[in-house]
């Protein structure tokens, strides 16, 4: 028996023309780890919100069992400011259910000696963990998983992919973490230009299925215009024929003038024919494609010289917490170094370091002759709020041009351009901060989470993009395809936190 299931739902924004999405059908089932994809703005979070009943479908309809419990992190994201971490993971639990908080706390990075921390003293990254595992404790019959990765570091992730199939609870989680998906969803649900695609299988074979539907539909869409530009060449010849079997031959005794219409019109029916023929053929679809990344001039873009950073003896503590000490590397031009860390390490601190927004306790940081660093944030902090997304880009290069074909590609595009960044999604507002990077010309970019709340296909473009890059780079991430996409070594900080 289904849990939950969507019958024909259709959803549409009040104050929108068009459909968000339609005739959505599927059924979650005890037990289902699914995986809900598609790019950033095609109605992923709006589903969860039907599943839970806080938003109501415009057409169709939602299903749920009779008493089923569904939990969403949202639903757990309020707390008093002093009351402890751990009080407020077990607010909705029975009583006696601390051990096993405790146990999801310390597996998502989250030790004992912060569980008496008050609420209001806990970074952004300790409460979204936190809130992940007040979920992960809930007896909830449904977990709806919205991001559950973004704040979680290469241990956290490989806890939760192994904690998440010894529940009995049903789970939809939308991630964009390609290699979280393959390991805790067995099924898939693609959300994409208005219409939902349920795949029986993982996303290995997602993948496969998807590449293989994509070039049946171009070999049927190329082999209906094959056929149909065949039958009428063939009509076009056949009515040329009749035309010339209409001309009685000139000269006496040579027949009737009316046989040869009678002829011709013989002919020119088969033409016609041909041509109904070529017409009755169902058409197929053409495939629809995003427009890929294109391959950029960096032409605009200064060189640096052979050793464009050189880090000597760094040391970094914040009271009687150290970070890293004796910390040295240099980076060449061109190679892609990847800093890697639990949370707590010192990866964003090192990078504020190199920006010289932070100071170190010791060492030194030393930028080489032409080097120009650039800077992407978590949180995009480079951005002007107030400004479109195509004022943030040409502010740092006038170049409209080449700035809306960039947006464009990272799907961003139309009247998008001209919102203002503040009102954009987490996502759309990663795009733009992309986009204005990879216009400043910078020749050294130091990336700090730059694949977070970016969909699958522009998380692709930008490594596809990042690979003919002839800068230097510095990157901070947890996604691991990332990494072993764009590194081409690695830099790893011990980890005071765990």
């Amino acid at each position: 028996m289904s849990l939950l299931s969507a019958s024909r739902t259709t959803f549409r924004h009040p104050a929108m023309p068009d459909d968000l999405f339609s005739d959505v059908t599927f059924h979650i089932s005890p037990g289902d780890r699914i995986a809900l994809v598609g790019p950033n703005g095609a109605g992923k979070t709006t589903l969860l919100k039907l599943m839970t009943g806080e938003l109501e479908p415009t057409e169709g309809a939602i299903v749920r069992q009779r008493g089923l419990l569904v939990a969403t992190m949202d639903q757990v994201s309020e707390a008093p400011s002093d009351r402890s971490l751990l009080a407020h993971v077990t607010a909705a639990e029975p009583e006696g259910a601390e051990w096993r908080a405790a146990m999801v706390l310390e597996g998502l990075g989250l030790p004992a000696t912060l569980h008496d921390a008050p609420w209001g003293t806990l970074s952004a990254g300790q409460r979204s963990r936190a809130m992940l595992a007040a979920l992960l404790v809930s007896p909830a019959d449904l977990l709806l998983l919205d991001e559950p990765t973004n704040h979680l570091d290469a241990e956290g992730r490989s806890w939760l992919e192994a904690w998440l199939p010894q529940q009995e609870a049903a789970i939809v989680l939308v991630s964009h973490d390609r290699a979280f998906i393959e390991a805790a969803a067995s099924r898939i649900f693609e959300l994409r230009r208005g219409t939902l695609t349920v795949h029986e299988g993982d996303y290995a074979y997602f993948r496969e299925a998807k590449a293989l539907a994509d070039r049946q539909a171009w070999s049927a869409f190329e082999g209906q215009q094959r056929r149909h530009e065949a039958a009428s060449r063939a009509a076009a010849k056949r009515t040329a024929l009749a035309q010339d079997v209409a001309k009685a031959p000139k000269g006496p005794g040579l027949g009737d003038k009316s046989f040869y219409k009678a002829k011709a019109a013989k002919v020119e029916k088969s033409a016609k024919i041909l041509q109904a023929r070529a017409e009755r053929e169902p058409e197929a679809p053409k495939p629809v494609l995003d427009d890929a990344i294109p391959v950029l001039d960096w032409g605009f873009m200064r060189r640096s010289g052979e050793l464009p950073l050189a880090v000597m003896g760094l040391a970094k503590a914040y009271g009687d917490r150290g970070l890293f000490e004796g910390l040295s590397f240099d980076l060449g031009r061109g190679e892609r170094l990847a800093v890697l860390g639990n949370n707590g390490a010192g990866k964003t601190t090192l990078i504020r370091i190199l920006l010289g927004l932070e100071t170190p306790d010791v060492g030194e940081v030393v930028w080489g002759h032409g080097a120009q660093p650039g800077w992407f944030g978590q949180e995009a902090e480079q951005l002007d709020p107030a400004l479109s997304a195509l004022s943030n880009l040409l502010a740092v290069r006038p170049d409209q041009a080449r700035a809306r074909l960039l947006l464009a590609c990272l799907r961003l595009r139309g009247d998008r351009a001209f919102q203002p960044v503040g009102t954009m999604s987490a996502g759309e507002r990663a795009k733009v901060a992309l986009a204005r990077l990879l216009l400043s010309g910078a020749n050294v970019l130091l990336l700090d989470e730059p694949t977070n709340h970016l969909d699958l296909d522009t998380r692709e473009a930008i490594e596809a993009t990042l690979a003919t890059y002839p800068g230097a780079i510095v990157l901070v991430s947890h996604d691991q395809r990332f990494i072993e996409a764009i590194a081409t070594r690695t830099l790893t900080l011990g980890s005071p936190e765990r």
